[in-house]
């Protein structure tokens, strides 16, 4: 049976009874309290951890709702230490409805945690920019909510989702956590640029990322990626390590947060674009971080040109993203471009307005030389609205059929713009193919990417409720 269900017949005492010898999921969320420390919106990373913790799935594990199979706690680490304290579930859910004050909660538990740090442990692990936050955790001591979790048992299972690569020491915590306890140990992989492409990077982080993904490899149960490209990825690089190459699963992300509210009315889209001034004219659509990775460079390149030969018929470019990092002359570009008046770069839009951008939209354009996976095509194609894409084995498989791609050395990047905004029949049918099949339905839930998780923890146990193959088509 899965980690959901009904109350069995037994009644309420015996499904309480059983649920202190239930296995454990530990969710760790100590990378996204470090996330939301310095920053006001998730990258594509952050929201994976945020749309599965969120879900209904792990929140009624969380809850301990009578007749789950199993319990579902989150947890932030300890900076240099190998404790865990318990997170409130109920701030992953507060981030889609009320993120200022969820934001402000999670930066409190993010300080309570650091003042819990040993010394020493903050001496070898400690980073210049934990001291406000550190501070901020001594002033509020006797204000601490956050406790320590029981300790996990060979039963349980413990999700590393993949973003605290640069954190030195934690992958040494899991092993010594997994050494003490026998809890099973799942890792999340979302891509490799960062040793492909070390000039995407910053300085000195893809061997940090070596050094950390190999120290905690040997002691991995079950792995989780993004796109069978990086499960490939994953285990040529097993392979050149010798290492062992225990099972991998590839978590299909879910499409059930792009529809619209059904009470919302047909101007409250018209309000957000025009809060933002892109409601005059029609508009193409990038959403990315700004960096060398995204590629904007190439769509910046190809809108210059078309804006030469055609005038007055290009749309608008709104750029939607935060900025990354070793693009400050990209940036330096875009704020020239904004000053144009043709170009618009948006950030920190919460939710509700980038759904509201996507669908008030033409078409996307997504050029990124290097994806593990491509969320911002598949939240284009989930709005419903076109999208072009470098053709690349993972963003073939974000966009599957639906999306328009183009070489994956962007030759023909502009022509395929040139061509949607030409001609308005070709641009239409692209849509209407969108639309019929998202009509058609079958496509995987965060609930469903959940449940993949839970069965990569708990094999059989979790069997029952993991989707079926047919639910993973488009």
């Amino acid at each position: 049976m899965g980690c959901s269900g009904h109350l069995p017949a037994g009644g309420v005492r015996a499904a309480m009874t059983g649920i202190a010898s239930r296995p454990r999921l530990l969710y760790d969320l100590t990378g996204l309290l470090h996330w939301y420390g310095y920053f006001r919106r998730p990258a594509g990373v952050q929201r994976m951890i945020e749309k599965i913790g969120a879900c209904a799935l792990f929140q009624e594990a969380a809850a301990r709702v009578p007749g789950a199979a199993c319990h579902v706690e989150f947890v932030v680490r300890v900076l240099g230490s190998d404790s865990f304290l318990r997170v409130d579930p109920s701030l992953l859910v507060a981030l889609n409805h009320d993120r200022a004050r969820a934001m402000a909660e999670m930066r409190r538990t993010f300080a309570d945690s650091l003042q819990r740090a040993p010394f020493r442990g903050l001496v070898r692990e400690g980073r210049y920019f934990h001291i406000p936050y550190l501070v901020r955790g001594l002033a509020q001591r006797s204000t601490s909510s956050l406790t320590a979790i029981a300790p996990p048992g060979p039963n349980d299972a413990f999700f590393s989702p993949g973003d605290l690569w640069w954190q030195a020491g934690y992958a040494a915590a899991l092993a010594r956590l997994k050494q003490r306890t026998g809890v099973r140990l799942l890792q999340a992989v979302h891509d490799f640029y960062v040793e492909q492409r070390r000039d995407w990077s910053p300085a000195g982080f893809s061997q940090v990322f070596a050094r950390e993904l190999s120290a905690i490899a040997p002691h991995v149960d079950h792995w989780l990626t993004p796109s069978q490209a990086v499960k490939r990825q994953l285990l040529n690089r097993l392979t050149q390590w010798s290492l062992p190459k225990p099972p991998v699963s590839v978590l299909t992300y879910g499409w059930d947060t792009f529809a619209p509210p059904a009470h919302l009315p047909p101007s409250a889209d018209r309000g957000i674009l025009g809060r933002h001034g892109i409601d005059r004219r029609p508009y193409i659509l990038f959403v990315g971080t700004i960096e060398p990775r995204k590629n904007v460079d190439a769509l910046l390149n190809a809108m210059e040109a078309l804006r030469a030969e055609l005038g007055q018929r290009v749309p608008d470019l709104v750029v939607v993203g935060g900025y990354g990092w070793r693009a400050g002359r990209l940036r330096q570009r875009l704020r020239r471009g904004a000053r144009d008046g043709r170009l618009f770069w948006l950030q920190n839009l919460n939710d509700g307005e980038l759904a509201a951008v996507y669908r008030g939209a033409r078409f996307s354009v997504m050029p990124s030389l290097g994806e593990g996976f491509g969320l911002a095509i598949q939240e284009s194609l989930g709005h419903g609205v076109p999208c072009i894409a470098m053709a690349r084995d993972e963003t073939r498989e974000a966009g599957r059929d639906l999306a328009t791609y183009v070489g994956p050395d962007g030759s023909d990047l502009k022509g395929r713009i040139a061509r949607w905004i030409l001609d308005e029949q070709v641009l239409a049918a692209s849509r209407q193919r969108i639309a019929r099949r998202l009509t058609k339905g079958g496509l995987p839930s965060w609930n469903e990417t959940g449940r993949l998780v839970l069965t990569s923890a708990f094999g059989e146990a979790a069997q029952a409720s993991a989707p079926s193959a047919a639910a993973l088509q488009l």
